[in-house]
């Protein structure tokens, strides 16, 4: 039976696990090494050519758990900004993930729709290969790291600059590859806007209902936006390009799920951080719960404002993550106890023990957990009554024994 000690400092541990686990992120190994990552590769029947991969894992990574997938373009320069933001908002901000970075190869190749053979100058005799790129990460890679890797049907396209324009051309021509995208100041004035000119008729509200995008736009030039709408020079032509699909986005807004922030005081690359941080909290928006730390001041509420949000907020997540979430069993089951031993409020313990049996049906410690609660209210019935169902699901040695001692009391 749960003690007063232990439920008192709940609380304290479970802020003690969140800063201890936080810092504890990136591993470190025998040589006092910090470690963010290692290098995979797989060959590409589609590309004709050795890819390399960079993974980052989660920290202590649990056996029986999967893992949603963040896939990063142009790895070498993105990385390890990529992996620090994912450690400062994994937990409560999103979920836990495994990052996979894709260094280039042939970079203006793989990330243009169109082929150009000539723009700004310079030659570019191989553009135009954004569908084989794409026919390679899903067809490719994404069995390859299934196979390997703990990883979820949820995954996170993020590029930027060329890699954005790509970001964005998977989006409207393909949305079925991922679940969200994030594109950062997107070189969509390739080939004249022709993927921006083509985007309205792409849009199709049957497949992008359930993906989310964010767009960051950088002012390079410093020039204030309702000037550079009417300007036509080649310093311009990025944000000008952004602009006008800013526009359409706007346009479909009622059909759309997507965020497109202006940064009016980031360049071209300084955008990159602030838009990496902005959008994983955009595109994971459902994910924050802080309606959980109810419990910390339990008499502002009522029984159903504690333990109502969790129905809605796990609803929510399955439908994101495609499967069944429920809260973690142990923490309802402390914070239950916790309302008991610690705040003294029975109706509000039981209303979160008789949660975690809604979650967890088939689960004899559910019904264990019921039959202490009634035995520490001195209702001997009811516990027994408890404890016998555990017994009856699975022969639960704990309440067999609890059964049996109340038995002999009477």
């Amino acid at each position: 039976m749960p003690s007063i000690s232990l439920r008192m400092s709940f609380l304290i541990s479970i802020l003690f696990y969140y800063s201890t686990s936080i810092s504890a992120q990136f591993s470190k190994n025998a040589s006092q090494e910090i470690v963010i990552g290692s290098i995979d590769s797989l060959y590409s029947n589609v590309l004709e050519e050795q890819r390399e991969l960079w993974i980052h894992l989660p920290e202590n990574m649990d056996s029986t758990r999967k893992y949603p997938v963040v896939f990063l373009l142009d790895a070498p320069a993105h990385f390890y900004v990529t992996a620090g933001l994912l450690k400062l908002l994994t937990q409560w901000n999103m979920p836990q993930s495994i990052l996979v970075g894709i260094p280039n190869t042939d970079r203006t190749r793989d990330f243009t729709p169109t082929h150009v053979p000539f723009q700004r100058g310079r030659k570019s005799p191989t553009s135009g290969g954004a569908a084989d790129f794409l026919a390679f990460l899903e067809k490719e890679l994404k069995p390859y790291l299934a196979e390997k890797y703990p990883v979820e049907d949820m995954s996170t396209l993020v590029g930027h600059s060329t890699g954005g324009l790509f970001v964005v051309y998977t989006y409207l021509e393909h949305p079925e590859v991922f679940d969200h995208y994030l594109a950062l100041d997107p070189s969509l004035w390739w080939d004249k806007e022709d993927l921006v000119m083509r985007s309205a008729d792409l849009i199709n509200p049957a497949k992008h209902k359930d993906k989310s995008l964010y767009i960051a736009a950088a002012n390079s030039t410093g020039i204030d936006s309702a000037r550079v709408r009417k300007m036509k020079s080649v310093p311009t032509e990025m944000l000008r390009a952004n602009l006008h699909f800013h526009d359409v986005l706007v346009e479909n807004r009622e059909r759309l799920n997507f965020t497109w922030d202006y940064y009016e005081n980031e360049d071209h690359g300084s955008v990159v951080f602030p838009g990496l941080h902005n959008g994983l909290r955009s595109l994971y928006s459902w994910y924050p719960f802080p309606e959980r730390w109810r419990f910390n001041s339990p008499k502002q509420y009522t029984a159903e404002q504690l333990t109502g949000p969790f129905f809605t907020h796990f609803e929510k997540l399955s439908k994101h993550f495609k499967r069944e979430m429920k809260p973690d069993w142990q923490f309802i089951n402390d914070v239950g106890f916790f309302m008991l031993t610690g705040h003294n409020l029975p109706k509000k313990a039981l209303a979160y023990l008789e949660m975690n049996l809604k979650f967890y049906p088939q689960e004899s410690r559910s019904y264990v957990a019921l039959g202490d609660y009634y035995l520490m209210r001195k209702k001997k019935k009811e516990a027994l009554s408890y404890f016998n169902k555990a017994v009856a699901l699975d022969g639960n040695p704990e309440a067999l024994k609890k059964s049996e001692e109340l038995k002999k009391e009477d």
